[in-house]
């Protein structure tokens, strides 16, 4: 029976991580998503984390369904069916979709899956997909090499030194001090790194180009602009280079998009947005990132405008030097040999909390 459970687990946890894994590669929902709007508030707010069932592409008058239109990947409700498709609806929007010809209708196969429901109320996670949100926006390539290269030397180490004895299986690993040492010098770069690049991120902001410009707060007026303010916040003790940019021509900014902030320090981000002659809402997106001002501000400025991640350049190689140094001064390479024995056990047994044969 416990065999029986820790198989389930492996299985539902590989299926998770293989959905969710092809969901961020192909750039579309396979099982969970969130909403980046507030068209579905009360229901779904922004920011919440949603199931989907992906197969159930149809639907009936007031399913909400995952499909994808022009601008993206969308979840609202099914307002009404007709013979060209499904007419959709946020619940906090005034007008469907497809109002005004600003949309076609929804297609069958446009849909990838129905949100899941218990009762009449949606499966959500309140919050849940700010997370998933921050986590996409740091993620790069660079980690997913990282990640691949982490999981090779896993693989490396547990297939080497085997005997058998008394029947059981024995594993030994003789690691020298040195190649401790240069690996926690992979953990210290690679940790510098990633807290650099965590410190990047998105604010965003909604808002709806409508006929009813100013009967609600963030309804405008088509071909009007307003002015908006953001606060960008250093949680951080030590100061930092930031940079924005702004993800559509919309948004011009009225203050400079280049500056340096103390530590435990906030900046307010001024812009002014033009808003379009489509009605509809809009989502504007201003990218953030930041580098720790331990380098001359100007070098920093002057790789950044050639490539944001060149920047991670000259801070490695400072982080690698003084590491190095250490390495030699310490006499590091004389260090003796760690050898450990590990009796194996298989990876059920670990999940299913079996313990040491």
């Amino acid at each position: 029976m416990k065999e029986l459970i820790g198989n389930i687990i492996i299985f539902i946890a590989i299926m998770f991580l293989i959905t969710s894994v092809m969901g961020f590669v192909l750039d579309r929902p396979v099982l969970i998503s969130y909403a980046y709007s507030e068209s579905m508030t009360p229901t779904i707010n922004k920011g919440d984390l949603f199931f989907i069932n992906p197969f159930s592409k149809g639907g009936d008058v007031g399913d909400i369904i995952v499909f994808h239109r022009r601008d993206g990947w969308t979840v609202h409700r099914i307002f009404a069916v007709t013979d060209q498709g499904y007419i959709t609806k946020g619940d906090n929007n005034v007008a469907t979709d497809q109002q005004d010809d600003a949309y076609p209708s929804v297609k069958r196969e446009d849909v990838v899956g129905k949100v899941v429901t218990i009762g009449d109320h949606p499966l959500v996670i309140r919050g849940g997909g700010r997370f998933i949100e921050s986590i996409r926006a740091r993620l790069t390539s660079i980690y997913a090499i990282a990640v691949i290269l982490l999981l090779g030397a896993f693989l490396t180490f547990s297939s080497g030194g085997n005997n058998r004895k008394h029947g059981r299986k024995k594993r030994f690993i003789r690691i020298h001090t040195r190649t401790i040492y240069a690996a926690v010098s992979v953990v210290i770069v690679a940790g510098f790194l990633f807290v650099t690049v965590a410190s990047w991120g998105t604010l965003a902001f909604t808002y709806s180009s409508t006929l009813a410009g100013g009967q609600r707060e963030g309804w405008y007026l088509p071909g009007s602009t307003f002015e908006k303010n953001l606060s960008l916040e250093n949680k951080a003790i030590y100061p930092f280079h930031y940079f924005i940019e702004a993800q559509s021509d919309r948004i011009t900014f009225l203050n400079e998009k280049q500056f340096e902030m103390s530590g435990r320090s906030t900046h307010e981000i001024l812009m002014k947005v033009s808003v379009p002659e489509d009605t509809r809402i809009y989502r504007e997106e201003i990218t953030v990132r930041s580098y720790p001002a331990i380098l001359p501000g100007s070098l920093v400025t002057l790789l950044y405008n050639l490539n944001p991640y060149l920047p991670l350049i000259p801070y490695t190689l400072e982080l690698t030097a003084i590491l190095l140094a250490f390495y030699y001064l310490a006499d590091i390479a004389k260090g003796e040999a760690i050898r450990i024995r590990i009796r194996r056990r298989s990876l059920l047994s670990k999940i299913a909390g079996d313990g040491w044969t």
